[in-house]
Formats: C-alpha cells, sequence, structure tokens
C-alpha cells in the first residue's frame, strides 16, 4: 500500500513538474534554449577521453542524443565559399568511447555555406548548409542517427546558420529561425509545416526559444528590439514587448518555466543601453520585470539555475546569478571571467545540482578559452584552457558528460556518478522523486537517465529496476 500510494503522488508531480529534458539536443541546451540540464555534469577537470585528430579552423556547437555526440569539424573558410571535398564534415562519435561511428559530407551547392549540425532529436540529425548571415539557404537533410544514412532532404530552404540554432517541438519537429523568416518542417518528412515572417535585429544570432506552444524571438521595433511570441502550432505572431531602446543586437532570447522570458540587449551603446532584460508572459502580453547592465557579449548563450536563477555577466565582466523574478544579485564571481583575447561571448551550462560551467570564447576566433566549473554560489571548483573553444561547448549528456570541442581537439570531461542508476536525482535514496522524474520520462527517451536498460525507452523494465531498488 505505501509503495501505491507513492506511485499515485509520483504521477501527479510528474504530471505538475516534468523534469528538464537530459540530453543536449540543440545550441542552447534544449527547448527554451537556457543552458539548463537535468544531469549531474563533472566535479573535476578529468578528461575521459580526447580527439586529436579532428582539427579544424571554426569550432562549432556540438549536439547530444543517445550516447552519440554530433559536430561539424570546419577546415576551410575562405570567400567566395567553394570549398573541397570534406571541409566541413559531420562527424558522429561514441560519448563514452571517443570513437568515430559515421561521417557525413553535405552536398554543396553554389552560393552556400558551411555545413551546420542544427540538433537531433529522437534518433534524427538535422543538418544542412544555410546561414553566412542568412545569405546563403540550404535544404535540411535528416539523417538517421544511428548509421548517419539520409531519411530525407526537404524541399524548401532555410536561411538558418550555426550562431542562429533551432528549437524542437515535442513531437521532434524542428524550428528554423532566420533573419527575417521562421519555419517549421515536419520530422518525418521533411515537409514544411508553417512559414511566417519576423525581421530580426540583425541577419545572424536570429534564433528561438519555446516553451510550450510559445515561440519567442527577437524582432527590430522602432528605435530598437522587441521580443514577439508566435504561435508554435500555426506559426501566427501573437503579440510584442515594449521597445527595448538600442542600435543592434546579436543575441536571441531564452526562457525559463512560469513564462519568463530573457534577453541579452548589448551592443556597447554604454549602461543606458546595454542591459539583460527580464519579462512575463501573461499569455496576453509583456510584463517587463527588471532590466540590469551587463556586459557586451555578441553572440552569447546565458543560462537560467534549477533554484530560479538567471545568469549574466556585470559590466565589469563578473559572472553573476540574478533572481528570475527581482533581478536581485544571489551571487557573484570574485574575478572577471573575460576572454583573454578580443571579445567575450559566453556560453553558459547548468547542471541539476546548480553548478555552472561557463566558457568565456571570443566568438568564432582561435585563441585560447577558459572553461570553468563553479559552485552554485560562483566559486570556482575547477577550470580547463582550451584552444578555440568558441561555440564547441560545454554541452551536457544525460549521463553527466562534458563535451567541449575546441579547435585543436575535442575532449570529454566525466565524472563517475556518486549514486546508483535508479536514483534519478541523485539524493541518496531511491523514492517517489525518481520514480516522478521516470513517469516524466514515459516513452520513447534516447539517452535519458530514466532509461535503465539502454534501450531507448522508458517503460516497464526501467520501472521494475527502479521498484527493486526502491527505499535504497
Amino acid at each position: 500500500m505505501p509503495i501505491l500510494r507513492t506511485i499515485v503522488n509520483a504521477i501527479n508531480i510528474a504530471l505538475l513538474c516534468p523534469i528538464a529534458l537530459a540530453d543536449w539536443p540543440n545550441l542552447g541546451g534544449g527547448p527554451m534554449a537556457n543552458g539548463n540540464s537535468g544531469a549531474i555534469g563533472p566535479s573535476s577537470a578529468e578528461v575521459t577521453w580526447a580527439r586529436s585528430n579532428m582539427g579544424c579552423l571554426i569550432s562549432w556547437a556540438p549536439s547530444i542524443e543517445g550516447h552519440r555526440a554530433f559536430m561539424v569539424r570546419q577546415t576551410y573558410a575562405q570567400a567566395p565559399y567553394n570549398p573541397p571535398p570534406g571541409e566541413a564534415r559531420v562527424h558522429c562519435l561514441d560519448l563514452t568511447t571517443g570513437a568515430t561511428l559515421w561521417t557525413f559530407d553535405c552536398p554543396f551547392e553554389s552560393g552556400q555555406w558551411t555545413t551546420v549540425v542544427y540538433g537531433a532529436k529522437d534518433g534524427r540529425v538535422f543538418v544542412g548548409r544555410g546561414g553566412n548571415g542568412s545569405a546563403s539557404a540550404g535544404r535540411v537533410h535528416c539523417l538517421d542517427a544511428q548509421t548517419g544514412a539520409v531519411l530525407w532532404v526537404s524541399v524548401d530552404m532555410v536561411r538558418t546558420g550555426a550562431y542562429d540554432g533551432i528549437v524542437f517541438m515535442d513531437d521532434g519537429d524542428p524550428i528554423f529561425a532566420s533573419h527575417l523568416e521562421m519555419r517549421r518542417i515536419d520530422a518525418q518528412t521533411g515537409a514544411t509545416v508553417w512559414l511566417t515572417s519576423r525581421s530580426c535585429s540583425v541577419s545572424g544570432n536570429c534564433g528561438p526559444a519555446r516553451d510550450g506552444d510559445a515561440i519567442y524571438v527577437d524582432e527590430v521595433a522602432g528605435g530598437g528590439q522587441r521580443i514577439s511570441r508566435f504561435s508554435a502550432m500555426t506559426g501566427q505572431r501573437l503579440y510584442s514587448s515594449q521597445t527595448m531602446p538600442g542600435f543592434l543586437n546579436q543575441n536571441s532570447p531564452f526562457c525559463a518555466p512560469g513564462g519568463f522570458v530573457f534577453y541579452l540587449r548589448t551592443s556597447n551603446e554604454g549602461p543606458s543601453f546595454d542591459k539583460l532584460y527580464a519579462f512575463k508572459d501573461t499569455g496576453s502580453g509583456f510584463q517587463l520585470l527588471w532590466s540590469a547592465q551587463a556586459y557586451t557579449e555578441p553572440g552569447a548563450r546565458h543560462a537560467v539555475t534549477p533554484d530560479g536563477g538567471v545568469t549574466m555577466l556585470s559590466p565589469e565582466g563578473r559572472l553573476q546569478i540574478r533572481d528570475q523574478l527581482t533581478g536581485a544579485v544571489r551571487a557573484e564571481s570574485a574575478g572577471t571571467v573575460l576572454s583573454p583575447t578580443g571579445f567575450t561571448s559566453s556560453m553558459v551550462a547548468v547542471d541539476a545540482l546548480g553548478r555552472l560551467y561557463h566558457n568565456n570564447s571570443n566568438g568564432a576566433g582561435g585563441g585560447p578559452a577558459d572553461l570553468r566549473a563553479f559552485t552554485p554560489t560562483l566559486e570556482v571548483f575547477w577550470s580547463a584552457s582550451i584552444t578555440g573553444l568558441s561555440q564547441g561547448g560545454p554541452a551536457l549528456s544525460a549521463d553527466g558528460s562534458l563535451i567541449a570541442a575546441g579547435t585543436v581537439d575535442v575532449q570529454r570531461f566525466w565524472t563517475p556518478p556518486p549514486c546508483s542508476a535508479a536514483d534519478l536525482n541523485c539524493d541518496g535514496v531511491v523514492d517517489g522523486a525518481d520514480l516522478g522524474a521516470m513517469l516524466s520520462a514515459w516513452g520513447p527517451c534516447a539517452g535519458c537517465a530514466a532509461d535503465l536498460n539502454d534501450d531507448a525507452r522508458v517503460d516497464g523494465a526501467d520501472l521494475g529496476q527502479l521498484l527493486t531498488a526502491f527505499g535504497t
């Protein structure tokens, strides 16, 4: 009877409080593009494998699903772009060993750009050659995640590039956003579900964020930028925020549960303009909650914490966590976290314990970057110097692997979990919280922590293992 009661309670918890996605399917880590992971990241700078034979000129963001990491290693960057074969090869690596499982060379057509791995979900990997500041359009190639075989090629072209990123619907459909348009593509067939217009501030860094049926993008407004909400089901523009004053901006919005939407509007225009804005989506409009002066970071990807915080850099370049609702500073790093060369474009991931992994890369440059691991109170507990990390990490997988893809090598940082596999939240006991987490992930779920027998599904077999360990 106690276990039955616990199961009922866990079902209620699961319905009300679904857990965060554990793998890293797209730039920004999930549909909300907020860097928040349900995994427990590495506790030390121990590298379990490194691939030093995969050097490149520019390192792009990896996507992770089902114990596999997918990435492009670009070795050519001349203009006009007329690449030799294999200049931007897609690599699929085994997450545990680092071994190459397959590669794919995306076909090149005149006027296109380097290959982009847009993301991976439900056993499908989406790649293409759009981008270059929306100047290049390319067809989307959908690949089988296990084999690299082409499942379909879209008829319509997208202009989404590596700096934009995509997000996924729950059914696996990808949402592509670029300078002047946004498109939802059917994951099963490659057909366009809907196409809508939008007006991004600049021609790149125009990515979306999604919370349920709400898609958030930034748009041009008189004298600045605004956040607009679109329907994920129909593509219809619903409403927009007030204007955030300034000239241009090169960042995409991100969001958090509860209707919170964040936008780093910084273009080196001074304290009156360079700010992080926090909005609340009320369901009929946007309420401005607060804004705070921020360091200028083009192309940055900041994050939210599991206890209601949001990250940013202070005007001096210190890493901060602020309260999502009030903007109050909860924690601040002792020193600055700026790039030693050129400008800084923070890339941030947050694990289930609220620990932050921060990359202070200088965008597409090949200089050294510092990958730092911070406690929830922003004290450094390990760090590593990685050449040319740029967009290449941190990316967290379901098993707690942190992938960092620099220009010299690709590395996996991983610490063996301190708890049993059935203790999904790693609090030292297998209980109703773990059962609720498993029920939230029920069904097809490649790479999920709740998939205890690694068969790409969370089902009765996994539940049996969890109930066997219940109470331990």
